[in-house]
């Protein structure tokens, strides 16, 4: 595979965007799973401190100067490559709604979705020189495991299981890679 050194601010904005994802995404997953929490002051304090931590990761990113022990080194297709596991993403997140719909199991939708995430964050780790991303795929697919277990119980415990683990899943993989830098 043939492979550039990203220039200093590509690999710079790389992980400003990176950890950006992370922290929104982090807070959707959270209110994807806040309905555990009913509507009351346990909602309103969840929701204070997911805003708090997404906020927090965002604003520290410009802060944080890059202390890579190494120049990052992506494919010299990286953008093909993301763009083919988004598109992987979005197909099957749409086969799975319509799959689990069509068979009555929408409780089962939070944790598939939430493996279908993890699954890409896999094949991103090369496209992105970024090895964290496969711990990150790999949280969430367990997490989105776990949601497919709890659906069982129904959607509200299963978003619960699948959205709190994603969330804190790619909550600490932004801030792993601010520590890193």
């Amino acid at each position: 595979m043939e492979t550039f050194t990203a220039p200093e601010k590509m690999s710079r904005d790389m992980r400003r965007n990176g950890v950006t994802i992370c922290a929104f995404f982090g807070l959707g997953w959270f209110i994807g799973g806040a309905g555990l929490l009913g509507d009351g002051a346990p909602y309103w304090i969840g929701l204070a401190i997911a805003v708090i931590i997404s906020v927090g990761l965002v604003v520290a990113v410009p802060r944080v100067a890059t202390e890579r022990e190494r120049p990052r080194e992506l494919p010299k297709d990286w953008g093909r490559r993301y763009g083919i596991w988004i598109a992987f993403e979005v197909v099957l997140i749409v086969a799975a709604i319509l799959a689990l719909r069509a068979l009555d199991l929408t409780a089962f939708l939070p944790g598939t979705i939430a493996a279908i995430v993890g699954a890409h964050f896999i094949p991103l780790a090369p496209a992105f020189d970024e090895p964290k991303y496969k711990w990150t795929g790999y949280a969430m697919i367990i997490a989105g495991i776990a949601g497919v277990a709890a659906g069982a119980g129904g959607t509200v415990l299963a978003g619960a299981v699948a959205g709190f683990g994603s969330a804190v899943a790619l909550w600490a993989t932004g801030a792993a890679v601010l520590k890193r830098g």
